[in-house]
């Protein structure tokens, strides 16, 4: 429902012309300019552990519109542009951390085996591509021009597709594409990951010719991963992997480079056959056989190498793998951006009618007894995958919570100002002598008003073109993707 311009220009002057302006600038400032904060009411007492008296310190009574906003932390750049852009940020600090050292992480890390490896899906049949050799484009698929499927269309296609073009991804025969198999590999695809990744350690194990026992006290295997949707909308993974040396008991935070064999090679190789052996059953449905999820031919390894020329830098990497840590299926459509929670929306959908047929296929695969615990339905709008975004193994690098923290103590102590905080008895804060008691409740989320969010969103661009400029200055170009994929 449109909003009338008179009301939101009312709604404008209510707040520009209000006696608390610059505090609630404050607060939209503090949540990062987040598009949808959450609104909170509330107070926080001080405690005397000794004499048991409360004082109030902090009550939302006295802030604009009596709440107190924080950040939605969507990470979906759809969703809440401002808060996908600290989360991207985050993913970058924590992949780099485990590349390049920091965060607390050594320095000598750069000097372990890594690779930066994508598993892709299989084939579900033939959709248009963009192809490329020496430079000039062509043909999507060339074939006999007179062949035709079982359903009377066209086998190929001599179109020579645009990088842009919207057809890439889409089948060349709807009917022949089997959708039903792409959801579910979307949805078996992180057991299919677990499994991967212990048949790693037992093929790193045959290939170093030791036992998978004697790895474990030898090596240990680190990653960080990320998913990503191709055009034809199957799920495949990016992932960093990288070899340590396994941590004496007395000191499993140790980090040190593993001993000869266990080179970025013997990993490739590891990883290699891993990848060819790992397989996850999917339950039988109906009068089909049952079917095994596996990955596909398309297996790029490729290894990550201190500043060179020609070499994948840790920066490139860490930039894409950040990258899609904010996206999913809303590139498809922004019908994709939430759940789907009736079946006749399936037929209003604005997307791609592959897409479509993929979130139909889930939904119809939903009604499966022997797929119940897969919630397909729920998941319909990511395409049937359910896992996490991004996963990395505990000992990889920092984590997300530490990074938060790391932030939220930053900004405590630029507020501070270097002065040391008071309780409220005016006393250095130690935690002996006070008790901090907060009470808090949930107001509502979003900006009260349109006016608030149309200032907020105002603020948040200008917020983004000082960064985008602030990086320009640092780094006079960007770091290219390492990895081109097909569609």
């Amino acid at each position: 429902m449109a909003v009338p311009v008179g009301m939101v220009a009312q709604d404008l002057v209510v707040r520009a012309t209000g006696p608390q302006l610059g505090r609630w600038q404050e607060q939209v400032a503090a949540t990062g300019y987040c598009a949808h904060p959450i609104r909170l009411s509330g107070r926080t007492m001080h405690v005397d552990r000794a004499t048991g008296e409360v004082r109030e310190v902090y009550d939302t009574a006295d802030e604009p519109d009596a709440v107190l906003l924080t950040a939605c932390g969507n990470r979906r750049e759809s969703r809440c542009p401002s808060c996908a852009a600290t989360y991207r940020a985050d993913a970058y600090q924590l992949v780099r951390a485990g590349l390049e050292g920091g965060k607390g992480v050594p320095d000598s890390i750069a000097g372990h085996p890594r690779l930066f490896v994508t598993f892709t899906a299989p084939g579900f049949g033939p959709v248009h591509t963009y192809r490329e050799r020496r430079g000039k484009r062509r043909p999507c698929r060339p074939r006999d021009r007179d062949k035709r499927c079982l359903h009377g269309r066209p086998v190929g296609c001599w179109v020579r597709h645009r990088p842009d073009d919207l057809v890439l991804g889409s089948p060349i025969c709807l009917d022949c594409f089997d959708a039903e198999g792409l959801v579910l590999w979307n949805a078996f695809a992180p057991e299919l990951w677990r499994r991967t990744t212990i048949y790693l350690r037992r093929a790193l194990a045959a290939a170093a010719g030791i036992t998978p026992a004697a790895l474990h006290r030898t090596v240990r295997v680190a990653f960080v991963k990320v998913a990503e949707y191709q055009a034809r909308g199957a799920i495949h993974f990016h992932a960093v992997i990288r070899l340590d040396a396994a941590p004496p008991k007395d000191d499993p935070e140790q980090v040190a480079p593993p001993p000869a064999p266990f080179t970025a090679d013997l990993l490739a190789q590891a990883v290699t056959a891993a990848a060819a052996q790992a397989t996850a059953p999917c339950p039988a449905v109906g009068n089909t056989p049952p079917r095994l999820a596996r990955w596909g031919a398309q297996l790029d390894l490729r290894e990550i190498r201190q500043v060179g020329p020609g070499e994948l830098s840790a920066e490139a990497v860490a930039g894409y793998i950040a990258k899609y840590a904010t996206k999913a299926t809303e590139s498809y459509g922004a019908a994709l951006d939430r759940r789907i929670h009736h079946e006749h929306e399936l037929d209003h959908l604005r997307v791609p009618a592959h897409i479509a047929r993929l979130a139909r296929a889930c939904w119809t695969f939903g009604g499966e007894p022997a797929l119940t615990g897969l919630r397909l339905r729920q998941w319909a709008h990511m395409l049937g995958f359910r896992g996490h975004w991004s996963t990395k193994s505990r000992r990889y690098s920092t984590t997300f919570g530490a990074l938060r923290r790391a932030r939220a103590a930053h900004a405590e102590a630029q507020r501070r100002n270097g002065l040391i905080p008071l309780d409220a008895w005016q006393r250095p804060m130690t935690d002996h002598a006070v008790a901090v008691v907060k009470e808090w409740g949930y107001a509502g989320t979003g900006y009260r008003t349109v006016g608030d969010a149309w200032l907020a969103a105002s603020a948040a661009a200008r917020a983004r073109e000082r960064r985008r400029i602030a990086r320009e200055e640092l780094t006079s170009m960007a770091a290219p993707d390492p990895i081109r994929l097909p569609a």
